[in-house]
């Protein structure tokens, strides 16, 4: 295992894994309604939390400048 400890700020959201991709987008497009800026150098960051149901959601840390 590898350990990094980062020290950015992040938007994040969570959602159901069948969802990956368009909980990318939705987080992205959040990040220009905000007037973010998006950390292009910087680690995106996902965890995975299993569900009672045998399902598993995701959730998406994404680097900004603010």
């Amino acid at each position: 295992m590898d350990f990094i400890e980062l020290n950015q700020d992040y938007a994040t959201l969570r959602g159901n894994m069948k969802n990956l991709d368009s909980i990318h987008i939705q987080l992205g497009t959040w990040i220009d309604e905000q007037r973010y800026d998006r950390k292009l150098d910087g680690y995106i960051v996902e965890t995975y939390h299993p569900l009672e149901n045998g399902e598993e959601e995701v959730e998406i840390y994404m680097p900004i400048n603010v």
